[in-house]
C-alpha cells in the first residue's frame, strides 16, 4: 500500500514539473514571436566589427525593422573598432544619426535611437534623439543599457541587441521601462528550477513519512477518568468611550520640484 501511494506521489510530482516547464517553453515562444517588413530602405544594423554572423544580422535587421516602425522611431545598432567612449563615442555616433537616420527624414535632433558597441574601447553606449529622447527617463535608459550589456559581458551579442531593441521599442511606446511577465518568470530561472526541485524533494519525503506513521491517538486519549471537561469563555461588551483631541496645523506652505520627462540623450557603461 505505501509503495503504491509512494509511486503516486512520485509520479504526479515529475508529471506537474514537465507540464510546468512546458508551459514555460510555449509562452516563452509565443511572447518571443518576430513579424518581419519588407522595409529595407536603411540599415538598421552597421556590424563594422564583424562580430555577429550573417543570420544573426539578418534577423536584428528584421527586428529593428519591425520595431522602427511600430514605434515610429529609427531604431539602429552599431559596431565598430574605433576605440572611442565617453563624449568622443557619443558625438560619432550621433553624426551618424544625424546624417543617415530619422523616422521622418535626416536633421538634427531627428527621431532614432542607437545601440553602439565599440570592441576596442569595450564601451557601450546608446544614444537617443527626437522622440526617443524625450518618451522615457533617464533611469529606464540605463536599465535598458544595463540589461543588454549583461549579455555583452558573456559574448552574447545577439541577445544583447534583442534586448535592446525590444526594451526601446516598448520604452518609446509606453513612455518607461517596465519587464514584461515572461521577462519576470523567466528571470533567475535556473535558481528557481533548483529551488522548485528542492522544495518538491521534502514534499515528497514528508508525504512519504506520513504514510509509514502509525496512529497513536484515539478517542479516549484527551479524556480524564473516561469523562470530557469543557471550558466556556467568552467576551461581554460593556461600553466604549471617544475622546475628542484638538490638533493644531501649521497653514504655511511649502514647496517641492520635479523633473521632468526625458533623458539625457545618452547612457554608458562598459563590459
Amino acid at each position: 500500500m505505501v509503495k503504491n501511494n509512494l509511486k503516486r506521489i512520485v509520479t504526479f510530482a515529475l508529471l506537474l514539473s514537465f507540464m510546468g516547464i512546458l508551459a514555460t517553453a510555449i509562452f516563452s515562444n509565443i511572447f518571443t514571436a518576430e513579424n518581419v517588413y519588407a522595409d529595407t530602405t536603411k540599415d538598421y544594423v552597421i556590424d563594422d566589427a564583424d562580430i555577429l554572423t550573417s543570420s544573426e544580422e539578418s534577423k536584428l535587421e528584421s527586428l529593428c525593422q519591425e520595431a522602427s516602425k511600430e514605434a515610429a522611431c529609427d531604431i539602429v545598432i552599431i559596431t565598430m573598432e574605433e576605440g572611442l567612449d565617453g563624449s568622443y563615442m557619443d558625438s560619432y555616433i550621433r553624426d551618424i544619426l544625424e546624417q543617415s537616420y530619422g523616422y521622418n527624414g535626416s536633421y538634427s535632433n531627428c527621431d532614432a535611437c542607437a545601440y553602439a558597441v565599440d570592441m576596442d574601447s569595450r564601451a557601450d553606449r546608446i544614444i537617443t534623439s527626437g522622440i526617443a529622447k524625450s518618451s522615457f527617463s533617464q533611469s529606464s535608459l540605463d536599465t535598458i543599457r544595463e540589461k543588454s550589456e549583461e549579455y555583452l559581458s558573456d559574448g552574447d551579442y545577439y541577445e544583447a541587441f534583442s534586448k535592446y531593441v525590444t526594451n526601446i521599442k516598448k520604452s518609446i511606446i509606453n513612455g518607461s521601462y517596465s519587464p514584461t511577465l515572461m521577462e519576470r518568470l523567466l528571470e533567475g530561472i535556473v535558481v528557481k528550477f533548483f529551488v522548485a526541485a528542492a522544495i518538491t524533494a521534502v514534499a515528497i519525503f514528508i508525504m512519504i513519512g506520513n504514510n509509514k506513521a502509525k496512529t497513536t491517538t484515539n478517542e479516549m486519549t484527551y479524556a480524564k477518568d473516561h469523562n470530557f471537561k469543557i471550558n466556556d469563555r467568552r467576551d461581554l461588551f460593556i461600553n466604549t468611550t471617544v475622546v475628542k483631541r484638538r490638533i493644531e496645523t501649521n497653514h504655511g506652505s511649502s514647496g517641492g520640484g520635479h523633473s521632468g520627462g526625458g533623458n539625457s540623450g545618452s547612457s554608458g557603461g562598459h563590459f
